[in-house]
């Protein structure tokens, strides 16, 4: 397809936003496996430990999901000068 309708700087601001995303996903997962990491030093009911056990796995197995669009996002970048405008353009 050519894409002469669309802005030169559309993929390059759409890949930076995907990514910043990708972070704060990232990020907002990691606070709850910490999170979770630390209740379960605590004295909990075996149900409610069992949740937390669960729900800490879960939560493992969406970072390393999130990490893989993250590197496939990353791959995507061609041009570094043009993602490194982006990321201005995404910060101002």
């Amino acid at each position: 397809m050519d894409y002469n309708l669309m802005n030169p700087n559309y993929k390059y601001d759409q890949l930076a936003s995907a990514i910043q995303s990708r972070q704060h996903e990232y990020f907002h997962y990691d606070l709850d496996r910490a999170n979770f990491v630390q209740m379960l030093t605590t004295d909990l009911p075996d149900d409610y430990r069992t949740q937390i056990e669960r729900r800490l796995v879960e939560t493992e197995s969406r970072m390393a999901e999130v990490d893989s669009i993250y590197n496939a996002l990353l791959s995507q970048i061609d041009d570094q000068a043009a993602y490194d405008a982006a990321v201005a353009r995404l910060s101002a």
